[in-house]
């Protein structure tokens, strides 16, 4: 980026890059949530009414049509801040409130729909790679199209950038664990050389290791050793730190050795089920 350019001017050209890089994503995925809400907060950032209105419109439609209950309300106050009037925007509020309305749990042959993992933080963290220089914005583009696709996948290892740069091949990856490690201040282990206590792995629920990439490995004392994938995602920590109700020491690990030792405890969990 030139270094010439002003605060103002580097922000505002970073702004286009984001956006360019989410409505590649649209592309491909038209029905991404993250990519629509992003877009919509960025046109209207940059003051761009018509295109966020047009954005939040696409999303609330995504919204209603897979019954989101939960994303609803939020959905319904961001059309109300815009001030959005029109007969699309009418219509979606009326069956985004209808969603908000107590109902009946399901019924046992009514079937659930399935959530999408929340690839913010893996997003964020993809976004921060390409700002180091350690993503082309292709890769980034790339990386970003996959996150989105694997999170709507029935998946039994996490969705997280370091997956997919595996899966890709990326032939920088041990450049990008060292800068992850270097930048964020969290050491690099070996996880694999650690032997797995159920003392600590049950601290978390197997479902949480899965999805959120986080697992207690070692205990020391009282105090829990835990290897994440995205060494940045601080509501992760916090979580861990709710959910073991102990001190928290975190270490980045790669998703090879992660997923290996994710493998073991699903064993060993089912192996006590049987038993």
């Amino acid at each position: 980026m030139d270094s010439n350019k002003t605060e103002p001017q580097k922000a505002a050209s970073e702004m286009r890059e984001a956006i360019l890089a989410f409505e590649q994503i649209l592309e491909a995925l038209p029905d991404d949530r993250l990519a629509l809400e992003t877009l919509f907060e960025a046109y209207e950032e940059i003051g761009d009414r018509q295109k966020a209105l047009d954005y939040l419109l696409r999303l609330a439609r995504v919204v209603a049509e897979e019954a989101d209950a939960e994303a609803a309300p939020k959905v319904m106050e961001k059309l109300r801040a815009l001030g959005a009037k029109s007969p699309a925007a009418d219509e979606l509020t009326e069956r985004l409130a209808k969603l908000t309305a107590p109902r009946e749990p399901p019924t046992a042959t009514e079937p659930v729909r399935r959530k999408t993992v929340d690839i913010a933080p893996e997003l964020a963290l993809a976004w921060n790679l390409a700002q180091a220089g350690e993503l082309s914005q292709e890769d980034y583009a790339s990386v970003a199209h996959d996150l989105s696709e694997n999170s709507m996948r029935t998946v039994v290892v996490p969705v997280t950038v370091q997956h997919v740069l595996y899966d890709r091949g990326f032939k920088q990856i041990e450049k990008v664990l060292q800068f992850m490690a270097t930048n964020s201040g969290l050491p690099l282990i070996p996880l694999g050389q650690f032997e797995l206590q159920k003392e600590a792995y049950s601290l978390l629920p197997l479902d949480f290791m899965t999805h959120r990439a986080a697992m207690v490995f070692e205990l020391m004392d009282s105090d829990a050793l835990v290897a994440l994938l995205n060494p940045y995602d601080t509501e992760l920590r916090e979580e861990v730190k709710r959910l073991t109700q102990r001190k928290c020491h975190f270490y980045l690990t790669t998703a090879l050795a992660y997923d290996a030792c994710l493998e073991k405890i699903r064993k060993a969990i089912e192996a006590e089920s049987i038993g």
